[in-house]
């Protein structure tokens, strides 16, 4: 909506148009089914108005109004999609968004909605999705700056979902190798261990049976001749 001061502040603007907005909205209840499609932009102009004030609960309940006499009428659903990205409902944004560019007419332009297709995707992180939309919205619409800023952004950022998800399988192949190497280290002291302890049972086992049959092997003669002898 574009708005001429004519002298006087924009306020007295907003003063003006609201008084338009309910006396058109008073014409078309009065005319009833008459007007059907009238009255569905009457109500898209009014959340345009409600949002510009920033009534966002006034916004949503005019753009609600006015799509369920027009449902697939794609200024409606964008102006919807653009309040709820505001208010960081994602979901339903790039839904209605998706639903406004779909029922676009071909002969018509569609920068706007690929605008804010890739505005809500660059929220969501699907960069490369968002630059194409911006690609696309200046072709159509070659000297709009916002977009340019955005790809100008993109550009200037990294891939996250690659380089948090190369991290993430980095993170994984360290901790499997370093898991590997602690349960070969334990396993090692383990049988070490069991090897020490059976090499010492068997060493006091012989001497034991080397110290018995050395006893048994001697002749009592000769324990006798080292008796008188000392």
């Amino acid at each position: 909506m574009v708005f001429q001061n004519n002298g006087k502040s924009s306020e007295v603007d907003m003063n003006q148009l609201e008084q338009k907005l309910r006396k058109a909205k008073r014409d078309v209840e009065r005319a009833g089914t008459k007007k059907r499609e009238q009255s569905a932009q009457v109500y898209n102009l009014i959340g345009n108005f409600w949002r510009i004030k920033g009534n966002t609960h006034n916004s949503i309940e005019c753009f609600r109004k006015a799509l369920s006499i027009s449902p697939e009428d794609p200024d409606i659903l964008l102006n919807l999609a653009r309040v709820l990205f505001n208010l960081q409902y994602l979901d339903d944004a790039i839904f209605l968004a998706r639903r406004s560019l779909q029922l676009q007419p071909s002969g018509q332009n569609s920068w706007l909605q690929h605008y804010t297709l890739g505005e809500i995707l660059k929220s969501y992180g699907h960069l490369q999705e968002a630059a194409i939309h911006f690609h696309n919205a200046l072709e159509q619409n070659p000297g709009f700056q916002p977009a340019k800023s955005h790809l100008r952004d993109l550009d200037t950022e990294p891939a996250p979902s690659v380089t948090h998800l190369t991290l993430l399988i980095i993170l994984f192949l360290v901790v499997g190798v370093l898991f590997g190497v602690i349960t070969s280290v334990e396993t090692s002291f383990q049988d070490s261990a069991l090897g020490d302890g059976s090499k010492i049972q068997q060493r006091h086992f012989n001497r034991a049976m080397a110290m018995r049959s050395i006893k048994l092997g001697i002749n009592p003669r000769i324990c006798r001749l080292r008796k008188i002898n000392s």
